[in-house]
């Protein structure tokens, strides 16, 4: 009995013995109060305008000033929270004031306007004004430009105050899309746009979706901004034509990239505006004419033949009496083709492009016109689109 009595007595005695010689050296490190509550550690703003704070903030910190922890001189719960030192340790913000930005838009750089001079962001996708990612010599060229007389007047391109023509696209003979392709005369500035979609049908198997913008500011400078998506294939750039210097500046909104080049004539016009001055030339069977137009980022001259005489039949039983010409392109164009673009003007004054083929690898596409809406210029009445006739 006594044995069982002294074996755990013995156990007991040294548990006892371990446990002091453990705990004991542990009395020198101070002791904890568990039921003092934790103080979390805050931020503290620092407002660099009040007097007596004379801390500059470090370079390379953008306006944050980096505060030791040794500056709070103790524990973070104890500190005022007026102090201006960040009891955290880390950057403390300062406010600043950004500088309002001035907009600027074309009408006004065409009055002369002053333009910002300020370093501009690089071109994003959701920027697609090509003329606000000019850089600051490109605007300040816009600005200095603005009170010339124009090189080119918006009566070269148009004939009536504005157009609207409006197309059915058709593959192997059944509808595949539509485009429209509007024109204004906007206080003497010319502003170009079309528009190319599939419909439903063909969107599943290779969709279209096409814009081009052309506007003409001061008679100086032609802004031209493409987005395109066809098929697999996208693309969104932009350019501005510098008439009176020779000069293209370019950008790619998705790459991001961008150029400054020259041109060797004042003369170079963009697709588009290209073809409206075309309109206006008086075509000859036989005898050719030639563009000079930047496009696909380069310049290039494009020969345009003047075939025939051709009556054709158009949607609606309707047909027209038509100049046939073919241009010579050397580039991609609007849209991505493989082969030669065939155009069929009214053979009259106004010269109305009723129908379009061009080669995509799907096949032959054909563009023909649906309905024609016309406005004409104020100062000089002219003839407008010719009804079809049966």
């Amino acid at each position: 009995m006594n044995e069982r009595i002294r074996i755990p007595a013995i156990c007991v005695c040294l548990s006892i013995m371990v446990h002091f010689l453990l705990l004991s050296p542990l009395g020198k490190l101070g002791s904890y109060n568990f039921a003092r509550p934790v103080s979390l550690l805050q931020a503290v703003m620092v407002d660099l305008k009040r007097q007596g704070d004379n801390a500059e903030p470090a370079r390379g910190t953008g306006g944050k000033i980096p505060v030791p922890v040794e500056a709070a001189g103790g524990d973070a719960d104890t500190k005022d929270s007026a102090s201006p030192v960040s009891a955290a340790g880390t950057l403390v913000d300062t406010p600043q004031k950004e500088a309002p930005q001035r907009q600027i838009s074309p009408e006004q750089a065409a009055d002369g306007a002053a333009l910002p001079t300020a370093k501009t962001d690089p071109p994003t996708q959701n920027n697609a004004n090509p003329s606000e990612s000019m850089p600051a010599a490109a605007r300040k060229t816009v600005s200095a430009h603005a009170k010339n007389p124009p090189l080119r007047t918006a009566g070269e391109f148009l004939a009536t105050e504005r157009e609207k023509l409006t197309y059915q696209i058709s593959m192997f003979g059944l509808p595949v899309g539509g485009a429209e392709l509007e024109a204004k005369n906007e206080r003497g500035e010319v502003r170009i746009t079309l528009k190319v979609t599939t419909n439903a049908l063909l969107s599943s198997l290779y969709p279209v979706d096409d814009f081009v913008e052309t506007r003409h500011i001061g008679g100086n400078f032609i802004v031209t901004k493409i987005r395109q998506q066809e098929g697999s294939f996208r693309s969104n750039r932009g350019f501005t034509l510098f008439l009176r210097d020779k000069k293209v500046f370019w950008h790619d909104l998705l790459s991001h990239k961008s150029s400054n080049e020259t041109v060797p004539t004042s003369d170079v016009l963009d697709l588009l505006s290209g073809f409206y001055f075309l309109r206006g030339k008086p075509l000859k069977v036989g005898t050719p004419e030639l563009l000079q137009v930047y496009d696909s980022d380069r310049y290039t001259e494009i020969p345009v033949e003047v075939l025939r005489r051709e009556q054709v039949s158009l949607p609606g039983f309707r047909k027209a009496d038509t100049l046939v010409i073919k241009p010579q392109l050397k580039t991609d164009g609007i849209f991505k083709r493989t082969g030669d673009v065939t155009i069929w003007l009214t053979d009259d004054d106004f010269r109305a492009p009723v129908k379009v083929e061009t080669q995509i690898p799907l096949g032959t596409v054909t563009a023909e016109l649906l309905s024609a809406e016309t406005e004409k210029a104020k100062a000089a009445p002219t003839a407008s689109l010719p009804e079809a006739r049966e």
